[in-house]
Parts: structure tokens; C-alpha cells; sequence
């Protein structure tokens, strides 16, 4: 959580969260921002508030979803690239026209290797 003084003197404020953790104060000169680190529960909406003298300034409300987004994972603004490079377009053709060429070889070469000219079994004379 961000908070900036945009007054001319020092301020307190604090943040808190209604998930039952001590609220956090702290003390901020004028123009100054100050950051302060939140944990917030797995799965669970979180209600984030900053109150200075005793009354609220800002609400916003959080859920922690790191299991389903981890770190580095793509917002909705930035979607990511999810077509094929041209190097692998490239591999894939020259893979199937490697595997049609051996196809026809192996076609071909089935058609005319087991001719033989002598007969392998004799044939039983009806008589």
C-alpha cells in the first residue's frame, strides 16, 4: 500500500485490513510516500483501509490469487504471444516433407523388393 502527503506538514496515518492483523502506523513528512507492505490472506477478500485521524481516507479491496498467478504471469492488458515462432513454421515443414519423401521411398521400395524370378515353394501336381 502507497500512501503520499500531499499536505505541508507531517502526518500520521494507518492502514488497516479486516482480516484480524494489527493495524500499521506510521508517520509521513509532507510531500513525502511512504510503502507499506501488506500480507494478505490465500483466496480471501481482503478490505484495505487508510484512516487518518480516525476516519477514512482511501478503501480498496484486494483478493491474493498466487496460486492461480504466479509471479510474472500476464496481466489483461498484456496478452501473450501465443502463435509459433518462423523458425519452428520453418522445422515443421521440412519434417513433413522429410516424412512424405521417406513414405514414397518405403511405397516404392515394397513394390519391388520381394519379386523373385525362381518360384520359393513348388507347386503340388494335381495328380
Amino acid at each position: 500500500m502507497t500512501v503520499r502527503n500531499t499536505g505541508t506538514t507531517t502526518q500520521d496515518y494507518t492502514v488497516e485490513t479486516n482480516d484480524g492483523t494489527a493495524p500499521k502506523g506510521d508517520r509521513i513528512a509532507a510531500g513525502q510516500t511512504r510503502t507499506t507492505q501488506l500480507t494478505l490472506r490465500e483466496d480471501r477478500r481482503t478490505r484495505v483501509t487508510v484512516t487518518w485521524r480516525n476516519e477514512p481516507v482511501e478503501q480498496a479491496t484486494r483478493t491474493a490469487d498466487c496460486r492461480r498467478s504466479p509471479v510474472g504471469a500476464p496481466t489483461d492488458e498484456e496478452l501473450p504471444h501465443t502463435g509459433a515462432d518462423s523458425g519452428v513454421l520453418w522445422a515443421r515443414a521440412i519434417t513433413g516433407i522429410a516424412a512424405l519423401i521417406t513414405g514414397v521411398i518405403v511405397f516404392w521400395y515394397g513394390g519391388i523388393w520381394p519379386r523373385r524370378r525362381e518360384q520359393v515353394f513348388a507347386k503340388k501336381d494335381a495328380s
